[in-house]
């Protein structure tokens, strides 16, 4: 399944704000001084937030798509100084497989610059 995430992490103050005035409830979140899995400890609070999950990544697209407009509509936008925001896309092959293409546009690369978004891929 390909599936897209937001992680947004940063001040107590400025992720209340992003948070509540998304179009969806955050998936998990943490707290500044929890411990990692790996034993390390969290230097910021923070939540991750479901954008899309599809196996075609052209649907995945679309839902990604959707979501940032959703938010962007909502006045949301994560170039604060006090947060930052990362959207994660991870794509799953079975071995053998030809790893699916997404294919973002000059808009689409604009909106996330304009939103204060960074983009991550994995494969």
């Amino acid at each position: 399944m390909n599936i897209a995430t937001l992680k947004v992490h940063g001040d107590d103050d400025g992720l209340y704000d992003i948070r509540d005035g998304l179009p969806t409830e955050p998936d998990s979140d943490w707290e500044k001084g929890d411990v990692k899995p790996d034993g390390r400890v969290r230097l910021d609070s923070g939540f991750y937030v479901a954008v899309g999950t599809d196996m075609n990544p052209d649907q995945l697209l679309k839902q990604i798509r959707h979501y940032l407009a959703e938010c962007q509509a909502r006045g949301i936008h994560f170039e604060r100084s006090d947060v930052a925001a990362e959207l994660r896309i991870s794509f799953t092959t079975e071995r053998g497989e030809a790893t699916p293409s997404l294919d973002f546009t000059l808009a689409d690369l604009k909106l996330l610059v304009e939103m204060g978004i960074n983009l991550s891929i994995t494969a």
